[in-house]
Parts: structure tokens; C-alpha cells; sequence
């Protein structure tokens, strides 16, 4: 939009001058006073103020906060004015002095009607005086037949605020500032008189700065005063205190502005209606002067005039719609017939029109893409084209000239300049199919109907779809202009006035130069075509990126190029060229002609900028028959022919030939999928010519291929190799020997100079015509299993003044082939469909000989069991072999067991560094085992703590004597089951203490130690029933009951396990067993004795006991001795609470046969109370007693007492029931009768039985 009136093609916003604040006021003056034309100043207005402007820290603030409010730089769309709540002012700081334009002109100077008189001798009627820029006015550039300026625009944009703020500071002196407000009155009564003198309703508002502390009270008091001295309304005069924080000057500009809002739509409102009078009359005005020979305007342009007004204030107003509507009825009267049509070509007006016709179409399309109606925007655009080519075909020069594509170029740039202006948001919108990329084109309007069809051009594109036409345009606009006749491009003060009149109007120069400044002859600068260009097309290729059309980046990208080839620029032309030359999307997509065309352009600036590595890069890749060569140059790459013998360079050049089209394509194969380590394996690696026909043979002094896995790197080097040469075919066999490169000093004068990996070296010929195939075979070995593939390819050329790598490491650009002689003839058998076929096998281990067993393993194993596990390692290979081991176990839970060698001399540690947490133990050397021989390895497994789920991995590691490179690797897993070989269930019964306990009032002896327990004493039985769950026989040497914890401040003492008989005689006691042999499922009952025993006599804590059984056990056959400890429930013993014990004896009766049982209750008193008991034995029918039927004895602290029953039962080696009930008198609690001894029991229902 550069090409037309910058306040032409503006988008108008209200105006606000600040008058007086800030330093910038005077800046900002003499900015908008350049821009004006010099009769705003002649006869304006003069608003002076002989106050200085506020320019205290606070103004400051206040001027840049109103200056952030300036919506100059805000886009052009709805959403814009949405966001910024409709307040959009353009904001200017000015000076103590301002000027508004004149409204009148002045009369003319001098004018033969001021003299004369009429017929009757009366004076002549006054002179009707106009705007200076009316066509009515003599002096207006207008004057008698022109329609708009853009001067007109300016005056209200940049000279005629809609109001003007007035800043001063409020004096808070007491002692002046009477005076300073008396001095405020008198120079805003001064300003307001000149707008008054004016006519223009610029509202004035008056803004005081506070320089000190002012209480509120006076500040109103003062504000009042003002306002009414002033005639100043009470919503126009704000205070501003001096101590105002940043977001308190924000919030006071955001309430001024929003003040004002409303009051400056009002004002270009009534300008509106006061053009819409005018407009209504339908009457032209008549004129200061009346014009000579001049037509004046018609009353259709007066239309076109007064509509352009009224959509440039509904513009001041932000009303889009309503201005669109203006401007749409201006533009169709414009192109009315009797105003452009009715100007003649050779008139200025013409060209006025066409650029007043130009502004109306550009405010459309604004006011169109305002609103999203991008589809409306585009279809006027194409209309206002069309229209103009019209016009221009009909009373023009026509559109075979460098003038129309000067205006087509402009106006594609216009629609480009209000897109981005504009911001337009439908096409800002980023597509989320498309990883975020900005959409390309926007849907159509949806106001549109779905009968209004619409077509591919007309939807709204990016603004690089309308740069690039403006670029098209600009090319063509310099090829129009060449044509021009040489003596039409000479300047006229070299031509004959004659010829100069008689050109005048061959050519249109709107919105273009003159022929002779166009494309000059004398060798002066024309018009810079390439500039304009070159900046089109960045512009342009930015936004197509941003869109990610890389195609046509690519494309602008190459016309680019093109343009700094013509310009002689070669430099910037390669930087251009080479990232296009280097992409491979014109390779993937197979444009070879376009391609051809860009390495050619490239050529021609190597050439220029002595770039010797491109020029080998191009040289190779144009090579290949895909492209026809370039007359001149020279594509032999041998020998360095394609550089001069004078140039000493030594260059280092390197090709990703799956990023180029190389003239040479290499391909590998194996000759099938699998192979065994050790087994020898057929290879084949192919290099087809897909050169020019023409050009000399390719020699490559090296060829290497490159392995992911364990093979190692195979070079070819060149050598003298005899073959057979075979015209029938093109493709020929070349049979290469490989040696290891470090154990190869034949060709140690052959092998690359930066080779630093061992590989493997052969000799073959690599001399390739164009058109021809060599495929070398060899044979490699694999020594490791594994996988592998083909990592690389790299052909290299070495000459004296360069080195060329060619490599490769994707196959997919060519097929899979393998070669078959047939009749001598190589055939090329494809290998399936797939790209990669047979370019990766699979190396299996070599099927081990070798044997491990564990003749020993046992099924089951027990927790805390140490037992050994041996292995044969048995040789079944055909000769010695040398043997390594490795063992792992794995397990459920970690740390569970342990593993070592079973050897006394070394004591290997276990590797803590598994990541499974298994423990492994480190690699051990068996040595040579002949073939056929046998050894043995054996384990220690230790620590079976959990019974769990093991494996145990051993792993043989072993190289055959001939082959000691080859690794073989022999597994085998063996099952270890561990599981407890016991489960027990224990029962808890008290006895009886048959010793006198001790004395509370008798001190303790002298001679005791302070560390022997003198407390009270219980006794307790404990049965446990042990139950086998192993899968043998199992001896038990020995239980023990074991306190693992003691609480409560006591000791306690245990006895060995004692197996009970199931018919327990005397005999039997006296002989009682510790060991015993329990079979699988079988329950066995061990008693264990346990005494506990308080440190203090007095003492009543609970004690609290934590037992353990801890079990000696082994396997039949063997001594070896394991140990498993089960946990016991923990015992809780009251040592202070009274309890009843029952114990049985025998009675021998003299009188008769009949059978007496004695039953002794203790009563066992161990606390530090006296205590009484109620005391009643209950008669029974399975017994006849003697004793006392009921009793109360009383016990004093901690002592016992003994009451005896006799009873004759009338039954047999039966037990029965015996109920004896002892009630706690005090405490009302009944005791339970507790068996003290044998023959006494509880049963389930907690009875209490006596055998008889």
C-alpha cells in the first residue's frame, strides 16, 4: 500500500491531542506538521498556551501511559476493538501551541466581479467562501472538476482532534495558589474562545497534575471554582494527586478515555449528519468563483464525494457496516457515467479518479474482512480488478504494458498488506490435523447461501498467495518495460519537444515511472526491479512456510535463486540454491528436469565463486542418466580434469548417497537368512553404473562395507585383476580373496590411511563403465551369534587433488537382488518383496556338544538345610574343548539362599551386581576336558531360609582347540525345591511348684547375688505337636526351647524336647526319649519343661515370653546335622494374680479293693493383699468325697494354701468331672481350677477332669 497516500489508505481512528505534557510534545508537533500541507497553517486557528507543559516524574508516567493507549498499531479486525472494550483513539502529544485548520478559505486576491456592478447599479452579492480543499475554492487542488484529496483525510486524522486534554499543574502552594489558579482560568478561557471562534465542536477536557499533598476537600473546592470560571461541564475537568502508583495512573487514563468514548462517536456522528444534508439537497453548491472554460463537478461526483465522507466518519466511528455501505454506494457512482466514464484520458482528473476508485475498493475489502466476510473481500477484489481492466482496455492504454502489471502488482500487494494489517484471525487458526500449522485458506463466508457457489480462487488464501501474484506481476511489469522502443526511453531534454508532446501519452504511468525513468538509456538507475522482487519473495516465502507448503517454498525458493542469477549476485544465489539442492523432496518425487535445471543454475555460479566441493557434489550427481549433460562442462572426475592444473587445492568431499542420485548404486546380500557360528557364508556385494552414456568409466581406489554386529568391516581396495570380458552381458563376476587386515602384509601397501578397525581386506576390480555391474563375491565366517546387517556402504575416490566418499546406509533405494551364473551370464534373482531382504541374517550358536547333568538332584530340598548339587560336564565334541562355567540362581524373593563353589582352596564371592538380584557367582576355568571326558563342578547351597522356588542356571562356556575364536555356549536349568520340613502346634498347661516359696517378711540371705532371681516361681508344660511335611523319613536328633525374649523382669529356663508315648507307663519315664525317626505326614508330640521366675519378690508385672523350637535334624544315611527353628506363640504369664492348681495322687485303702484318688487345691496368693475365698465343692455322681464341703480361708500376701479332697470313684481308668468353685470374697471374682500335675485336664468346654 506504499504506492498510494499513506492517510489514503489508513484505517481512521479518533484523534486526541494532549496538549502541554510530557518532553515528547514538541517532537510529535513538528511530525504532524510535516505531514500537513502548508494552507492547514495559513489562516488556522492558533491555540496557545503561555503556561510550560508538565514534565515531572508523573507527567511522564501519565504520557506514556496514554501513549500505550494509542491504538495506531492495533489490526484492523473486530475482535481488536472487542478486546480493547471499543476504546481505539489514535493519541498525540503536541506542544503549548497547536493550530487547527482554516474552515473557510479566504476570498480570492483579486476578482473582476468585486468592481462591477449590476444593471440597476446595485452591488454585486457576496462571495460564497468554501473549505480549502472544496472543489469550489480557487486554490484547492480540486478546483473546478476534482472529487477528493487525501489531504481531506488528513486534516481529520491528523489536524482536527475530536478533543483536546489540556494538562496543568494544581499548585499546592497556599501562598500562590490563588494566583496560579487565576493564571489556569485565564489560558483555558483562551483556549476555549478560539474553538468557540472556530465552530468546531472539539470537546475540551482539563486534566490537573497535583506537584504536592492537597487535601481532597480543597482540591473540589478548587476544581469548582474552575469550572465555573471556565464554563467547563463537571465530567470534563479530572485531578490527578502527585503520589499516584503505576496502576492508579492506569486506571485514571482507562476512565478519561472511557469518558470520552462516547463523546467522540457523537462528534464524527454529527459530521455524519451534516454531510448527509448536504448529500440530501441534491444540489451542487455553487462556487466562490465561477470557472472559466472548466466543467464543474457533477452532481454525481458531489454523490461519490459525500458518500466517501460519510463511510470515512462511520470509519471514525469503528461502524464498519455502515461505512462498507458508503463506500460500496460511492464506488458504484464512481464508475458511473458521468464521472470517470466522463474524464477524459488525457485529463489528470482520470488518473485521480482511478486512484480515488483504488481507495474506495481498498476501504471495502477492510471493512469486508472487518466482519470475516473473507469470501465477499476476495470476490470485490476480483471485481475491482476486472472493472479497472475494463475501463483501462475502453478509455485507456490498454493492459500490453508495463503500466497494468505496475497496478496489478500493487493491487495484489494491497490485499496482502490488509490481510496482515488485519490479523485475520480465519486464517491465524492453527490446524490441529496438521501438528498446528496455520491453515492455508479460510472456508467460506457463512453468510453466504448454499446456491451462492463458490470457486477455488475466490476463497480468502494466506498473504503469500497474493505476494507471489504481486511478484508474477512485477517479472512481467520488467518485461513489458524492456520492450519499450529505445528512443521512447531517452529523457526529454534529449528529445525534440515534438517528440517529447507526441509520447506524452503512449504510456500509463499511474502508479508507474515514465519510460525514460522506467528503463533508462543513458545508464542511469530505473526502477529496481530485482529489489522489488527479491523482498516479494522473502516476504512470501515466510508465509508459505509458516503454512507448511514446502513445494512451493521450494519453488519461490528457486525463482529466487534465478533472480540473483541475473543480478550477478552469485554468492547469495548459492547460499539460495544450495539448502534446495541438498533437499531430497524433488528427488522423493522424481523431478529430474526441474532438478537438472537447478544443478545446471548452480554450475554457472560455481563458475563465479570457486567453490571446488559443490562443483564435485554437482559434477557426480549430474552424472547419472537421469539428467542430459550441459554443453562446456567437463563431468570426468578422474585425474581431477575438471580443475585447472594451476590450482593447489586438496579437498575432502563426502556424499550421503541416500540423500543424492549417485551415477554408482552398491548393493549387499547374503546368500540366505540364517548361518551357523563358525559356518562359512556367501556374500555378494554389487556396484551397478547408472551413469551417461558417454562418459569415461568410474575408477574407485576403495569400497568398503560396513556390519552391525560381530563381522567385521570388509574393504575392497583396487587392483590389477584379470577377468573375462563378456559382450553379451553387461554385468560380470569378480571372485575377491579376504584376509585379516592384521595378520595381512601383502597388502598392507593397499589399505586406507585412516583405517583404524581390523577388517577384512580383498583386491578386486573397481573400474565401472557406465551401464555395467560388477558383483564381487567372497566368503565371510561369523564368529559370534547374533544378529546382523549392513550398517554402511562407502565407495571412495582418491585423486592427487581431492578425495571423494560416497556412502550409503539405507538399501531401500535399490532392490535385493542375488546373482546366478547362467551360461556364464550373471542373472540377478530377486529375492522377495521385501526392500531388506537377505541384507540381515541371524548367526545362531553353534549346536553345543557338550552335556551337563546333575545325576544327584534330589526333589526336595528343606529350608535351613546346606546341601550340595555336582555336575557332569561331559565332552561330546569331536575334540578337546576348553571349558569355562557360570552358575545364577534365581529365585522369588531376593537374598533368600546363597550359592558357592564347593572347593576348599578358593572361596569365590558372589556378584551383588545382578540387576535381577539373583546372586551369580563369577566365571570359574575347568580347563581341557578331552573328547569324551567328563568332569565335575560342584555347588554349596546355603541360607534356605524361605521356602521358595529355585533355579539354578549353569551356563558352559567352551572353544573347540582348533577354533578358539569361536565361542560356544552350552545352558541348563535344574528345578530346586525347598519347602519346611516341619509345622508344629503347641499347647500351654501350668503346674504345680513343689518348692516353698519365699518369705515377704524374712530378709533375703547375705551370701545371694544382686543378680539371682528371689521372685516367685511358675512352672508350665508345653506340648508341641510336630507334624512332618517332608518327603522322607527324617531322624530328629534333639528339640530345645529356646526364650528369645523375656519381659517383664524375669529369667526363665527351658528343657530338652521329651517324645511322648501314646501309653506312658513309669517304665517308659524313666527311659524318655529326645530323638526319633518321623515319618512323612506324621504327627509327633514333644513335652518341654519351662520355669519362669521374677528378679524381685513383689514384683507384679506381667512377664511376657517369645519361644522358639529349634529342631536337630538329618537324613537317613547321613550326619550331617540341620538345623530348623520354628516360632513359637508367645506365652503371657499374670506372676501377680491369684490362681487355683489341682494336683491327683494315689491312696491305698486297706479296707477294701476300692480305688481313692487325693486331690490337692493350692490356693496361690502372690499379690500384697489379704485375701479371702468362699470355698464349695458341688457333689458329683461319678464320686463320693471327704473333705470340706465349704470353706473361706483367708491368705495373707504372697503365700499358699493347700485344701485336700479324698474321692472313691465308682468308675475305672475314666475321667470325670470334679467341680470345685472358689469365689474371691472381696473382689467377687471366681478363680479357675488350673491342672497343676498329671492326671488333670481341661476339655474343650473348660471342665475340669481328673483320671481315676
Amino acid at each position: 500500500m506504499d504506492r498510494y497516500p499513506a492517510d489514503y489508505v489508513l484505517h481512521n481512528l479518533p484523534l486526541l491531542v494532549l496538549s502541554g505534557l510530557g518532553s515528547g510534545a514538541s517532537e510529535s508537533q513538528s511530525d504532524i506538521s510535516g505531514r500537513t500541507h502548508a494552507f492547514f497553517q495559513e489562516g488556522g486557528f492558533r491555540i496557545k498556551v503561555d503556561v510550560p507543559p508538565a514534565q515531572k516524574p508523573l507527567a511522564e508516567r501519565l504520557l506514556q501511559s496514554f501513549r500505550a493507549q494509542d491504538a495506531s498499531e492495533v489490526p484492523w479486525h473486530s475482535q481488536a476493538l472487542v478486546a480493547r472494550n471499543g476504546r481505539v483513539f489514535k493519541i498525540v502529544p503536541v506542544g503549548r501551541v497547536y493550530t487547527l485548520p482554516p474552515r473557510k478559505a479566504p476570498p480570492p486576491p483579486y476578482s473582476p466581479s468585486l468592481s462591477a456592478t449590476v444593471a440597476n447599479g446595485s452591488p454585486p452579492p457576496p462571495l460564497v467562501l468554501h473549505s480549502p480543499l472544496s472543489p469550489l475554492t480557487p486554490r484547492s487542488p480540486l478546483y473546478p472538476d476534482g472529487i477528493m484529496s487525501p489531504l481531506w483525510i488528513t486534516k481529520h486524522q491528523s489536524r482536527l482532534p475530536c478533543a483536546l486534554l489540556s494538562f496543568f499543574s494544581l499548585c499546592s502552594d497556599p501562598h500562590v495558589s490563588s494566583l496560579e489558579d487565576n493564571k489556569l482560568k485565564s489560558e483555558i478561557s483562551n483556549v476555549r474562545n478560539v474553538l468557540l471562534s472556530t465552530n468546531y465542536r472539539t470537546r475540551v477536557v482539563l486534566v490537573l497534575l497535583g506537584d504536592g499533598d492537597i487535601t481532597s476537600s480543597e482540591v473540589e473546592d478548587r476544581c469548582n471554582n474552575i469550572r465555573r470560571a471556565t464554563g467547563l461541564d463537571g465530567k470534563s475537568i479530572y485531578f490527578l494527586p502527585h503520589d499516584a502508583t503505576p496502576n492508579e495512573v492506569e486506571e485514571f487514563v482507562s476512565s478519561v478515555l472511557s469518558y470520552l468514548n462516547p463523546l467522540c462517536a457523537e462528534y464524527y456522528r454529527d459530521l455524519s449528519k451534516h454531510a448527509r444534508r448536504k448529500r440530501n439537497r441534491n444540489v451542487v453548491p455553487q462556487p466562490t468563483v465561477r470557472p472559466g472554460t472548466s466543467h464543474p463537478l457533477s452532481s454525481q461526483g458531489w454523490n461519490v464525494r459525500y458518500e466517501f465522507k460519510l463511510g470515512v466518519f462511520a470509519e471514525f466511528r469503528q461502524e464498519m457496516d455502515a461505512a462498507c455501505r458508503n463506500y460500496e454506494a460511492a464506488y458504484e457512482c464512481l464508475f458511473g457515467s458521468e464521472v470517470i466514464e466522463a474524464v477524459p484520458i488525457w485529463s489528470p482528473r482520470f488518473n485521480e479518479a482511478r486512484l480515488l476508485a483504488d481507495i474506495i475498493a481498498l476501504r471495502t475489502i477492510r471493512c469486508l474482512l472487518w466482519s470475516n466476510q473473507g469470501t465477499a473481500a476476495v470476490r470485490f477484489w476480483i471485481s475491482h480488478r476486472d472493472r479497472t481492466m475494463d475501463l483501462v482496455n475502453r478509455k485507456g492504454k490498454g493492459t500490453d504494458n508495463y503500466g497494468w502489471e505496475a497496478w496489478q502488482s500493487a493491487w495484489a500487494k494491497v490485499m496482502a498488506e490488509l490481510l496482515s494489517n488485519s490479523e485475520y484471525p480465519l486464517l491465524n487458526v492453527k490446524n490441529t490435523e496438521s501438528s498446528g500449522i496455520l491453515s492455508i485458506f479460510a472456508r467460506p463466508d457463512k453468510s453466504l447461501q448454499p446456491a451462492d457457489l463458490t470457486t477455488p480462487w475466490e476463497l480468502i488464501h494466506h498473504e503469500g498467495y497474493w505476494l507471489d501474484i504481486s511478484r508474477k506481476c512485477t517479472s512481467n511489469r520488467r518485461e513489458w518495460a524492456l520492450q519499450v522502443p529505445d528512443e521512447d526511453r531517452q529523457s526529454p531534454g534529449r528529445s525534440p519537444a515534438s517528440m517529447v508532446a507526441s509520447r506524452a501519452h503512449l504510456y500509463d504511468t499511474y502508479l508507474a515511472l515514465e519510460p525514460y525513468r522506467e528503463v533508462p538509456t543513458d545508464g542511469s538507475a530505473g526502477y529496481n526491479y530485482l529489489e522489488e522482487i527479491l523482498s516479494t519473495l522473502k516476504v512470501a516465502i515466510a508465509h508459505f512456510a509458516k503454512r507448511g507448503q514446502l513445494r512451493k517454498v521450494e519453488i519461490l525458493e528457486l525463482q529466487k535463486g534465478l533472480e540473483q542469477i541475473s543480478a550477478g549476485s552469485w554468492t547469495e544465489a548459492v547460499a539460495t540454491l544450495l539448502p534446495l539442492w541438498n533437499s531430497t523432496n524433488w528427488r522423493r518425487g522424481g523431478w529430474w528436469r526441474l532438478l537438472q535445471y537447478l544443478g545446471w543454475a548452480l554450475l554457472d555460479c560455481v563458475s563465479y565463486v570457486k567453490d571446488h566441493a559443490l562443483l564435485i557434489q554437482l559434477i557426480w550427481e549430474l552424472s547419472n542418466s537421469l539428467f542430459e549433460p550441459k554443453p562446456g562442462v567437463n563431468y570426468d572426475l578422474q585425474l581431477g580434469s575438471i580443475f585447472s592444473s594451476s590450482e593447489d587445492i586438496n579437498l575432502s568431499v563426502v556424499i550421503d548417497m541416500d540423500e543424492a542420485v549417485s551415477p554408482l548404486v552398491p548393493a549387499f546380500a547374503f546368500s540366505t537368512h540364517n548361518v551357523f557360528v563358525g559356518e562359512p557364508l556367501e556374500c555378494q556385494l554389487s556396484i551397478e553404473s547408472r551413469a551417461r552414456q558417454g562418459l569415461s568409466p568410474i575408477q574407485l581406489t576403495e569400497a568398503r562395507v560396513v556390519f552391525e554386529g560381530s563381522l567385521k568391516p570388509i574393504c575392497l581396495v583396487s587392483g590389477e585383476v584379470q577377468h573375462q570380458e563378456n559382450d553379451a552381458s553387461r554385468a560380470r563376476f569378480c571372485d575377491v580373496a579376504l584376509e585379516d587386515s592384521s595378520s595381512t602384509a601383502v597388502l598392507a601397501s593397499k589399505r586406507s590411511s585412516t583405517e583404524t578397525v581390523p577388517s577384512l581386506i580383498g583386491v578386486g576390480d573397481l573400474i565401472i563403465a557406465p551401464g555395467h555391474t560388477i558383483i564381487y563375491r567372497f566368503r565371510v565366517i561369523p564368529r559370534e551369534a547374533g544378529e546382523i546387517s549392513i550398517a554402511s556402504i562407502a565407495l571412495k575416490i582418491q585423486d592427487e587433488k581431492f578425495t571423494l566418499t560416497v556412502s550409503s546406509s539405507d538399501s531401500g533405494h535399490s532392490t535385493a537382488r542375488w546373482w546366478e551364473a547362467r551360461n556364464g551370464i550373471p542373472i540377478a534373482r530377486p529375492f522377495g518383496q521385501e526392500s531388506n531382504a537377505f541384507n540381515t541374517i541371524d548367526v545362531k550358536p553353534k549346536p553345543p556338544k557338550l552335556q551337563i547333568e546333575a545325576p544327584d538332584l534330589k526333589p526336595t530340598y528343606y529350608t535351613n538345610e546346606s546341601f550340595n548339587i555336582d555336575f557332569d560336564i561331559l565332552n561330546g565334541e569331536d575334540e578337546e574343548v576348553v571349558v569355562s562355567v557360570e552358575v545364577r540362581m534365581i529365585g522369588s524373593v531376593e537374598g533368600a539362599a546363597q550359592i558357592r563353589w564347593h572347593s576348599s582352596e578358593t572361596n569365590e564371592a558372589v556378584d551383588p551386581s545382578s540387576d535381577t538380584g539373583s546372586p551369580t557367582l563369577p566365571s570359574r576355568e575347568l580347563g581341557a576336558i578331552p573328547s569324551s571326558g567328563k568332569t565335575t563342578v560342584s555347588l554349596i547351597v546355603t541360607g534356605t531360609a524361605v521356602a521358595v522356588d529355585y533355579e539354578i542356571e549353569i551356563t558352559a562356556r567352551y572353544a573347540l582347540i582348533s577354533e578358539p575364536e569361536t565361542i560356544l555356549t552350552k545352558t541348563t536349568t535344574v528345578d530346586v525345591t525347598v519347602i519346611r520340613p516341619f509345622e508344629a502346634n503347641y499347647e500351654f498347661t501350668p503346674r504345680l511348684d513343689a518348692d516353698p516359696w519365699p518369705n515377704f517378711f524374712e530378709a533375703p540371705p547375705s551370701d545371694s547375688d544382686s543378680a539371682s532371681a528371689l521372685g516367685l516361681r511358675h512352672r508350665y508344660v508345653m506340648a508341641a505337636s510336630i507334624c512332618s511335611f517332608a518327603a522322607e523319613p527324617i531322624v530328629i536328633e534333639a528339640i530345645l526351647l529356646t526364650a528369645t525374649k523375656v519381659v517383664g523382669g524375669a529369667v526363665c529356663s527351658t528343657s530338652t524336647g521329651i517324645v511322648r508315648k501314646e501309653d506312658d507307663t513309669q517304665a517308659d519315664k524313666d527311659a524318655a526319649a529326645i530323638s526319633s525317626i518321623i515319618l512323612p505326614d506324621q504327627t509327633q508330640i514333644f513335652d518341654f519343661e519351662l520355669t519362669i521366675q521374677k528378679l524381685k519378690l513383689g514384683d507384679r508385672h506381667t512377664v511376657g515370653l517369645d519361644l522358639a523350637l529349634e529342631i536337630g535334624w538329618r537324613r537317613q544315611g547321613t550326619e550331617i546335622v540341620n538345623t530348623t527353628v520354628l516360632e513359637v506363640s508367645k506365652l503371657l504369664a499374670p506372676m501377680a494374680e491369684p490362681r487355683v492348681l489341682l494336683t491327683t495322687t494315689d491312696m491305698a485303702v486297706d479296707l477294701s479293693e476300692m480305688h481313692t484318688r487325693q486331690l490337692k487345691f493350692t490356693i496361690e496368693n502372690p499379690s500384697m493383699h489379704f485375701l479371702t475365698f468362699n470355698i464349695s465343692m458341688e457333689a458329683s455322681e461319678d464320686f463320693a468325697f471327704s473333705g470340706p464341703k465349704i470353706c473361706a480361708p483367708s491368705l495373707v500376701p504372697i503365700s499358699r494354701h493347700t485344701i485336700t479332697y479324698q474321692i472313691f470313684p465308682y468308675k475305672r481308668d475314666q475321667w470325670v468331672a470334679v467341680q470345685l468353685k472358689v469365689v474371691d470374697a472381696y473382689f467377687g471374682q471366681t478363680l479357675k481350677v488350673l491342672p497343676g500335675g498329671e492326671g488333670v485336664k481341661v476339655d474343650k468346654k473348660g471342665n475340669l477332669l481328673v483320671k481315676v
